[in-house]
């Protein structure tokens, strides 16, 4: 039994694989984010026992944005793009900066290019299943009113937006941390992706606290 299952988990992947291939338009950065489509979310929150002005600057900014994406057990090989600053129209949380121009300087929110690698092991120690996502994404923040925004490209056509807010709860001596993921990949692969999203979002949060310690 367990051999039919992986073998039907392979085959599904394969046909996955061949899908991916042929949906080439879904990589196209300038297709986003008209295309954007979720099809996958996670909404989660918690609170860190430390004031807004010590919580912002580490979880809020790019100040230690590696130490946060590495807390995810599937993240490795996070490297640190350029930083520069970006418009928007309106609130950042409704925008799509991660392709936009780069604003003049002085102009515009914050804005932090990187990259990193997701390894999802579909059955423990069968490597050959693991789904292997290199991603290129922006972290762009609005420090007056306590917002970022995550947005990821992968080049298995996986693209991931994340709001996070921060409020100040207890009088002031702690910080509430929430964070809603919305995100977009292929049809096949929509069951594991949104299992393994949520999983990995709440596992990833509910380190945050390991940032002030």
């Amino acid at each position: 039994m367990k051999f039919l299952a992986a073998s039907a988990l392979l085959s599904s992947l394969i046909l996955s694989a061949n899908c991916r291939v042929v949906d080439l338009s879904m990589r196209q950065d300038d297709l986003y984010p008209a295309n954007f489509k979720p099809n996958f979310n996670s909404v989660f929150s918690v609170v860190i026992q430390k004031p807004l002005s010590t919580v912002f600057p580490i979880l809020g900014t790019n100040q230690e944005l590696g130490a946060q994406i590495h807390l995810e057990s599937i993240a490795s090989e996070f490297q640190e793009g350029a930083a520069d600053s970006v418009n928007v129209n309106g609130n950042l949380e409704d925008a799509f900066v991660r392709t936009a121009t780069p604003a003049p300087a002085g102009q515009g929110f914050p804005r932090q290019h990187f990259s990193y690698i997701e390894t999802i092991k579909i059955i423990p120690g069968l490597s050959f299943l693991d789904v292997v996502l290199h991603l290129n994404g922006t972290y762009t923040w609005d420090e007056t009113r306590n917002i970022t925004l995550y947005e990821t490209s992968s080049d298995k056509s996986v693209f991931v937006r994340k709001i996070r807010r921060f409020e100040e709860i207890k009088g002031g001596t702690a910080t509430n941390v929430s964070e809603v993921i919305n995100g977009q990949c292929p049809f096949l692969e929509q069951p594991i992706t949104q299992s393994k999203a949520r999983t990995t979002h709440q596992a990833q949060m509910n380190l945050f606290h390991t940032l002030f310690e």
